[in-house]
């Protein structure tokens, strides 16, 4: 599984990641693909991974944030 390597991958087990992932793709396919809507999810996920004391690694770079 690729989520356990990723930057998210200390936060998944405190903070669900499904719903933050069923509201991106559906936000960035009604946006023809829009790149800052992507980053505004992983934003608000990194936040809310931090808000709970889950590490979370540079995710802006792969992401091209």
């Amino acid at each position: 599984k690729k989520t356990s390597q990723g930057p998210f991958r200390a936060c998944h087990a405190l903070v669900a990641p499904q719903d933050f992932y069923r509201n991106c793709l559906y936000d960035v396919c009604v946006n023809d693909g829009a790149k800052t809507i992507l980053c505004q999810v992983l934003e608000a996920y990194a936040t809310t991974c931090r808000k709970r004391g889950a590490p979370v690694q540079d995710w802006r770079t792969p992401a091209g944030c």
